[in-house]
This record gives structure tokens, sequence and C-alpha cells, in this order.
């Protein structure tokens, strides 16, 4: 029993289970670096056969094309599409040819206009114009994709004009069938989203090559990838004879090894048990009957263990102190940003690389010498009373707080710089660094893009403008003259000019926002009449959807402090993705109420609802929600985020709850005008233009498509608002002044010589615009009266500009 717990029994042991480890140890990881190495050779060979297969594949694809070429390129199929009466039988004679000895299962020829050829039967289902026009275009052959089919198109060309072409469809079946032969494991072959072919279903551990075509392959401009793989079993089958072979001597050479490592480890062991009897016994110092070094070694350890521990804490701790001054200045010096560090006096202290590169200066130049030798010399003239009044402590303008300077260079040049300052304590003196960065790239960012949307609001939202009225005039003034078709196409053109609009001053108004320069004209509007102005403006929009409008009014004299033209905009994005969201027939709710010092502004559909995981996106800019509602009317994603930046600027907010399949309220609020929020203006952080900065224009008519053209051409000179009947009118000039009124007479003579006596008594100047010339003779206050028919729109836009000066010459611009 003494033997067994003996130090040589039990060191002789450990001998043993180590030697036996390590060999296992080596025995394992030798046999998983021969598994990554079978699997890693394994992929190689998946992935040159998936290249080889795509390559196979591509070729087929091409040797197709080249048969449509040649058939195309005939001088018989040139004459007789030109001689058409006599095309038949050759034609027929060579799509004969072209499905028999290729992968082409049907083949069709075309004119110039890709209408067939083929007259004597109805055109093949697959067939569409569609297919043919890009090459009828062009000039040049194509390839298409379309519902797991390759199309080949190729022109017949006459003297360099194209006079029609022929188009082939390639059977899928027979293309791949050479790419896919003699695959002894599992592949895919994705051609699109819908087609595969495939041998069985996939292994759940495996290894797999997924390879696509090369930018060099025809067939790179398709959704086309084959994937090969091998399940991990195959590695098994590959290493077993190798593993087998390993395992075998293995063993052979463990007995031998045991019976050596056992007789070794006691005679080691027995020294040491020695040794430890006597420092058991205490007997210093320790006399060896061993001659082993090693030993006297441990022996005279025992004596010199305290000192040497002590000794040892020491160098511990200097040692980490050095490392971790190195680490830091290491950090320091290969950082990008340059770093200065300066004294409470302003003496720079410490100067790193990237600041030596950034000022030009090395740093035993400057360390030193006063900081302010690094600025231009308006601002070194404050630094030192700057840091002067903070070290008395007045509170700090630049430490702690990160901004934007102006930095000057050895040679003299200044540049723009982002500088931050932090405080700290070094041996108890107080130092300050300063982390500066360059920022001149950023600026010019921003010069470019500032130039860049200066010439979308002038050079490309003008013209847009005017196709815009074009096409509106031609509309409405020829609408019903029109062939259905060419009044379709005419129509999608116009939406789309007016969704590109749109676009354009979202963009604009974002670009706005991020330069703090979206600008307020704040006055005091009747709340009551401007949602009902928004309610006529919209209404015209909720008629094409078939979705009405209802206003429900719970508080009287609701007067704000706000930007009539912002509000109307936030009311048109709310009212505009209400009716849009609505089902047909559906109503929208808006709801004007009190809540503690707000008024608030509900708008309430009963459409499809929002997702619960949108919500917390959907103030984000260029944030739509995922469905099929979403992508049928379509939208910039840009509207809510402006909306709740215009709330924002006048103190209010805006909030949202929706129920899927119940629908959505939006709401939001505006400070009752009171003296506190009279106040608004010189508390706004953006640019706040006064009220009359932009002549008001009022314009009364129903007629949204001179609407849209006189609010683009008069975009920069005035602000149109909009009511489409006299009462809206009236509403209107009990909220504000306007400088001119447009009427567009669609009413009788009888109807509207009243009304315009009354607005004389106004005095608002006002065109007239009809659809006939009234012979009748007009109150004073109409300037000028045009027929619809005969209407310039820039002499309209001349005209008005010439009114608004000579009328108000002190508000003209």
């Amino acid at each position: 029993m003494a033997e067994n717990r003996s130090i040589a029994n039990r060191f002789a042991n450990l001998n043993l289970v180590l030697l036996v480890s390590f060999f296992l140890f080596v025995v394992g990881a030798t046999t998983v670096m021969e598994l990554f190495r079978i699997e890693k050779q394994l992929h190689v060979e998946l992935h040159t056969q998936a290249q080889t297969r795509l390559k196979i594949l591509n070729q087929e694809i091409n040797n197709q094309r080249v048969a449509v070429t040649r058939t195309a390129e005939s001088q018989l199929s040139i004459n007789s599409l030109i001689d058409i009466n006599g095309s038949s039988l050759y034609f027929d004679h060579a799509l004969e040819d072209l499905t028999q000895y290729t992968a082409i299962d049907d083949a069709q020829f075309f004119d110039y206009a890709g209408s067939l050829l083929d007259k004597s039967s109805s055109p093949p289902t697959w067939y569409s114009a569609s297919f043919v026009r890009e090459t009828l275009v062009t000039g040049k052959g194509d390839i298409k994709l379309h519902k797991g089919a390759f199309f080949i198109v190729e022109p017949i060309t006459y003297f360099g004009a194209v006079q029609g072409g022929i188009i082939a469809r390639v059977n899928l079946s027979e293309l791949v069938s050479p790419v896919l032969e003699n695959i002894d494991r599992y592949y895919s072959l994705k051609l699109g989203e819908k087609t595969e072919f495939t041998n069985g279903e996939r292994h759940k551990f495996e290894s797999t090559a997924f390879v696509v075509p090369s930018s060099d392959m025809t067939l790179s401009d398709f959704p086309i990838s084959i994937t090969l793989s091998e399940p991990y079993l195959y590695l098994l089958h590959k290493i077993s004879p190798w593993l087998t072979s390993v395992s075998i001597l293995a063993l052979i050479s463990l007995f031998p090894i045991v019976a050596i490592a056992r007789r070794w480890g006691k005679k080691m062991a027995l020294p040491i048990a020695q040794l430890s009897e006597k420092v058991e016994e205490g007997t210093y110092p320790i006399a060896l009957s061993h001659t082993a070094i090693e030993l006297e070694v441990l022996a005279n350890a025992f004596n010199r263990t305290t000192e040497q521990i002590n000794k040892a804490g020491e160098l511990n701790l200097e040692a980490e102190r050095q490392s971790g001054q190195s680490q830091l200045l290491a950090i320091v010096d290969t950082v990008v940003d340059s770093i200065i560090t300066i004294d409470e006096k302003g003496y720079i202290a410490t100067f790193n690389p990237a600041a030596e590169g950034l000022f030009g200066y090395y740093a035993d130049e400057v360390i030193g010498k006063k900081v302010n030798m690094l600025m231009p010399q308006d601002f070194a003239l404050q630094h030192d009373t700057f840091l002067t009044n903070y070290l008395g402590g007045k509170p700090a303008k630049i430490i702690g707080i990160g901004r934007e300077i102006v930095a000057k260079r050895k040679d003299g040049s200044e540049f723009p710089a982002e500088l931050s300052v932090s405080e700290m304590r070094v041996l108890g003196a107080r130092m300050f660094t300063g982390i500066i960065r360059d920022i001149t790239a950023r600026k010019k960012a921003q010069s470019v893009k500032n130039e860049f949307v200066a010439t979308v609001s002038h050079e490309l939202r003008t013209p847009l403008t005017s196709i815009r009225g074009a096409l509106g005039v031609v509309l409405g003034k020829f609408g019903n003259d029109l062939p259905e078709k060419s009044k379709k196409m005419l129509t999608i053109a116009l939406r789309n000019s007016e969704r590109l609009t749109l676009l354009i001053n979202d963009i604009l108004d974002i670009e706005k926002l991020d330069s703090g320069q979206l600008s307020f004209s704040f006055s005091r509007i009747n709340l009551d009449s401007l949602i009902r102005r928004s309610i006529d403006d919209n209404d015209g929009f909720g008629r094409q959807h078939n979705v009405s409008l209802v206003y429900i009014n719970e508080v009287n004299d609701a007067y704000v402090n706000a930007d009539s033209g912002r509000v109307l905009q936030v009311m048109a994005n709310l009212l505009s993705n209400a009716i849009k969201y609505s089902p047909e027939y559906g109503e929208v709710t808006i709801t004007l109420a009190q809540q503690d010092s707000f008024y608030r502004i509900d708008v309430t559909d009963v459409g499809s609802g929002i997702p619960p995981e949108f919500h917390q996106r959907i103030f984000e800019r260029f944030s739509q929600a995922d469905s099929s509602d979403t992508r049928r009317v379509g939208g910039t994603g840009l509207g809510l985020s402006i909306t709740q930046s215009i709330v924002e600027g006048h103190k209010g907010q805006i909030d949202f709850f929706s129920a899927l399949d119940e629908g959505s309220t939006f709401y939001f609020t505006l400070p009752i005008d009171t003296a506190e929020a009279k106040r608004l203006s010189a508390d706004h952080g953006g640019v706040v233009t006064q009220f009359n900065a932009v002549f008001q224009v009022l314009y009364v008519g129903s007629d949204d498509n001179l609407i849209r053209v006189l609010r683009g051409e008069l975009a920069e000179i005035a602000e149109i608002s909009c009511v489409s009947s006299f009462q809206s009118a009236i509403l209107a000039f009990k909220q504000q002044h306007f400088e001119l009124v447009i009427l567009d007479n669609e009413w009788d003579e009888e109807s509207i010589t009243p009304f315009l006596s009354s607005m004389a008594e106004n005095a608002n100047p006002a065109i007239l615009i009809s659809e006939t010339r009234l012979e009748k003779t007009l109150p004073t206050n109409v300037i000028s009266c045009h027929e619809k028919s005969q209407l310039n729109i820039d002499k309209l836009k001349s005209e008005v500009r010439l009114i608004l000066k000579k009328t108000f010459p002190k508000k003209a611009v």
C-alpha cells in the first residue's frame, strides 16, 4: 500500500499517462489534418467540376446562338425577308433545320415592326414583341431568360438597316442534358428563381461548391448557378485505410513505450523522493548523496526562495509600467488623427507623427512653443484669453466639445479641421489633449452636394415642370379627342413626371433639413380654415381613388402661430398616405381637437394597417413597409421624415397608432397661439424668414392639370393656394391676405360676376382664365383675361410677376 503512494510510483505512472496521451494526441491531430487535406482537395474538385459544367453550358448556349446567327445572316434570309411573297418556303426549311439539329424547340421570323411573318397559324403563346424591341432598336443580337426558357434574338439587316429578325426558344432540358450527364454526386442547376435541375435531396452534412458564371461568359448576365456537394461520409471512406494503418502501428508501438516509460519514470523519481524526505526532516543546508546538477539547484533554491520572490515582484511591477507606457506611445504614434498635448499655459508638450504630416512641422520644431502658432492670426489672439477664462472657472467653449475650426500649416496655408479637446492630469499637472482631423475632403464633398442640389433645383426641376405642364394642357384640351392608347400613354407620362417632381422636391427638402436651411414663415393662422383648404386640395386625389374625406371639428377659433405652407405640406403628406392605403369606397377622417396647450389633428384611415415590425422605422428616411400595398401605391419613403421635421420645427409632436386589417391614425400637435408660442421664431434653430417673403396667390378652380402647371411654373415667385369653390375662397380670405387671385372660370357669368364685385371691395387683383372670351364688362380689379385653349404658361408667368411687382413694389424680390 505504501509502495502505491510513493513518489516514485506516482511519477512513473504520470510519465506513462503523459507519453500515452501525447501519442494519442499526435495520432488524433494527424487524423484531423488529413481530414482537412482531403476536404480541401474535395472542395477544389467540386469547384473545378462545377466550373467545367458551367463552361459546357455556356458553350452550348453559344452554339445555339451561332446556329441562329448563321440563319439570320444567310443571304437567303435577307432576300426572303425583303421579298416577302416568296419567303415562306425558305423560312419553313430554315426553322425546321434549327429545331431539328439543335436544342431549339421553336423559332419564328419577325419583321421590322416586331410582327411575326408566319400568318398561317396563330402566334405562339411564348412570343412577345417586347423580346425583340431592343434588337430592332440597336441592331444587335440578344439572349433573354424568361419563365425558365432562353430566347435567342438575332437581327436580319439589309445595307446596314434592320429589316426584321429571328427569335428562337431553347429547350432547357436538351440544353442542360450534356451539362449534367455523368455526374455521380448531388447537383443543382438553377436558372432564374423558378427553374432548377437536380438529382435528389441534399445531405445535412456535406461539402458544397456553389459557382456562378464568370464575367467573360455569356451566361454572366443571367441569375444562373450550379451547386455540387458530397456528404462528409465521403471523407471517412477516404481516410479509413490510412487511419487503419496508423492505428495498427500505434498499438504495436504502445507496448515497448509503456515498459520504457515506467522504468525511466521510477529511475528519475528516486532521487526526488530522497530529496523530499530530507526537506521534510528540515535539515539545512541539505546534503545530497546524489550528484545530479538539477537536484543541487533544487536544494539551493530552498534557501533563496523568499529573496527571489520579493525581487521578482518588484521587477514585474516595473515591467508592467514600462509596457503600458510603450503601448500608449505606440498608439499615439500610429493613430491616423493628429494628437497634440499642451500644458495649462498653452505650450506644446507632445506632437505625434500624424500632426507632423498634417501641419508640416517636425515635433522638435513646435514642442515647447505656444500652440497658437498652429492657428490663423484672428483665432490665435483669442486662444490665450479662452484658456485663461476656463482656468479661472468660466464655462468651456471648446474643452469637452467637438467643433469645426480653421488651422494653419507651416507654409501659411489654412485648412478646415475638426477639433476635440479633453482635459487630463499628469503627475498632478493639468494638461489638455487636442485631436485634430482635416475635413477638407468633407467640405469639398458638401460643396459638391450643394452644387448638385442647386443643379437639380434649377436645371432639372424647371424643364420637368414644363413637360408636366405641357402634358397637362394637352390632356385637358384634347383629352377627349385623343385615341385611347395615346391618352393612356400621356396620362402615364404625366403621372410619372408628377412622381419625379415630388421626389425632387422631397430630396431638396431633405437637403435643407440636413443643412439647417429649411425655412419657416410664421404667422397667426386659422387652423380650421387651413384644414378645410387642405381637404379641398386633396379632394380630387381622393375622388381618383374613390375615397371620401370626412372632417370633424371639435374646437372653435383654433389659431396657431405656424407656417401655413409647411402645415399644408404636412396635411398633404398625411392625407395622400391615408387615401392611398384606404380601400376603394373607404373613408378618411380628419379630426381637430384641443389637447392641453396644443391643438391635435388626427388623420384616420381604414386600410390594411402597418406591420408591427415596421413601427420603429416608419419615420426614417426611405423607409417603406415591405408589402404588396406599398408596391402598388408607390412613394419615395421621404414624406413622413419631412413631415416629422416640419412638425418638430413648430415645437409640436407627431406619432401614430395602427392595427393590422383595421387601419391607422397619424396625429400631430401644434402649440396654441399664446404669448409663449409667439416666441417660436426666436427659439427656432433653422433659418426663419418673414411671412411676406413670398407672394401669396389664390387659385379658385378645380382643373387639377392646370393647378400642377401653375404651382410648377410659379414656384420661384409665389406660393399657390388652391380652393375649388367660392365658399372655400371666402374662408381663405378670412385666414390671410392674398396679393393675387387666379380664377379658372368654369361657371357662368351670372355666378362669377357677383363674386368678382365682392372681391373688388378687398382690392385683390385678379386674372381670369375662361373657356371662352367674356364679352361682358368685367370689374376693374380683373387685370387680364385668358382663354384656356390659347393659354401660354410663359406669358402667364411673366404677367403674374409684372402684376406683383407693380402692385406690391416693396415686397417684390
